[in-house]
């Protein structure tokens, strides 16, 4: 080896290290410490499976910059479910057998979920899932929405503080909202001194909701509370071109829906454990930053900041939650996570939030807020944290 080259290789071997010492130490001395992010990234619900990939990829690059968790970075495995049981199921199989995943979110459908828990029994591994519920408690399950009882009773509450009301409610068909969201309603009306008129049931895919609404017209409430979980859009639009009265109120409010819905949302009355208009300074950094991430041309904007719908905020809520009970239990697995979570308390975006005692849902506040003309929401009230009603 002659001189020039004896010192290029002294140069390179130089630059070598230095760039390998800028890379964090745990990054070089360990495997990925990996976690699953299933939601449905083609169909209706792409823009919301979108958002949930975003808030998740946000959460872990958060964790990485902080030195990642047990001394490993924290990688993200992501797959479609096409808004498919079965696509789900395979997929969740496939992250938690190949790709050994610590955990999965991004479920928007109860179905997803309910999948996604049958892949994680024989794995014993944990599902995220971030979306409202019914109150499904499971040993291997943690919500990150609030449950039934979470959001019928703080709002229910609110809406009769100056006396009872009469209410009528419009929701979609389906076994959650029989078992388990009408009777809490109907509980809930009964229990602050309201009277509740009557429920209309709808299947899925209903587009026409005239026939409907003229008979909730007859019925004179004062209320009418709806969940209308596959087409809320076109509901409120044609609630407003009805010329409707009574209050309309949701469980099923965002400020997504109320630009989609272009001005017929203005006053509705929305329950959410979050709103885009929380004031905190974990709000602000976390839209900040996904804004300055994720936005697009073409994504709707509330003010300077891109939407972000809860569902994302539920996902980002969930792998900061996981996060701490990792590092708490000084392990990834789902049984000791578990055992750790109802101690953990973290500062998110919604505010602070903890896990209930069985480590099955969130405790945060739960926030109602009117949405307004601009298509953000005021907050009309806060209250909590509300103890979640385990329905199994």
């Amino acid at each position: 080896m002659n001189r020039r080259d004896f010192s290029r290789t002294v140069l390179l071997g130089a630059a070598a290290s230095l760039a390998a010492s800028t890379v964090p130490r745990y990054a070089r001395a360990a495997e990925p410490l990996k976690i699953g992010l299933l939601a449905p990234l083609s169909g209706p619900l792409t823009r919301v499976g979108q958002t949930n990939r975003n808030c998740a990829a946000l959460a872990v690059d958060e964790i990485n910059a902080a030195g990642g968790l047990l001394g490993r970075p924290l990688q993200l495995s992501v797959e479609d479910t096409q808004m498919s049981t079965a696509v789900t199921l395979e997929k969740a199989r496939q992250l938690f057998m190949r790709d050994d995943v610590a955990m999965i979110t991004g479920m928007v459908l109860p179905s997803e979920r309910e999948a996604a828990l049958q892949a994680a029994r024989p794995a014993r591994k944990l599902v995220v899932y971030p979306n409202f519920d019914e109150g499904r408690c499971d040993p291997q399950l943690l919500t990150t929405g609030l449950a039934a009882s979470q959001r019928i009773e703080p709002l229910i509450a609110w809406l009769m503080r100056d006396g009872g009301r009469s209410v009528c409610a419009v929701v979609s068909d389906i076994g959650s909202n029989r078992k388990v969201l009408i009777p809490q309603l109907q509980a809930a009306v009964a229990r602050h001194g309201g009277k509740f008129l009557d429920v209309y049931w709808l299947p899925f895919g209903t587009r026409d909701y005239g026939a409907v609404l003229q008979q909730v017209g007859s019925a004179g409430p004062q209320i009418v509370w709806h969940s209308i979980g596959d087409d809320p859009v076109t509901f409120v639009k044609q609630y407003r071109s009805f010329a409707m009265k009574p209050q309309l109120v949701t469980d099923i409010a965002h400020e997504s829906l109320s630009i989609a819905t272009t001005g017929a949302s203005t006053g509705t009355i929305g329950v959410s454990s979050y709103f885009m208009s929380i004031d905190n300074p974990e709000n602000q950094a976390f839209l900040t930053r996904y804004t300055a991430r994720y936005a697009g041309a073409r994504d709707p904007r509330l003010g300077r900041y891109a939407v972000v719908l809860p569902h994302g905020e539920n996902t980002y809520a969930g792998i900061r939650l996981f996060a701490e009970a990792v590092k708490s239990a000084g392990s990834v697995d789902a049984d000791r996570i578990r055992a750790a979570l109802p101690a953990v308390s973290v500062a998110l975006p919604r505010g602070k939030t903890g896990v209930s005692h069985d480590g099955d849902h969130v405790l945060c506040q739960t926030r109602i807020g009117q949405a307004l003309a601009d298509n953000s929401f005021a907050i009309l009230e806060s209250t909590g944290p509300v103890i979640p009603v385990c329905q199994g």
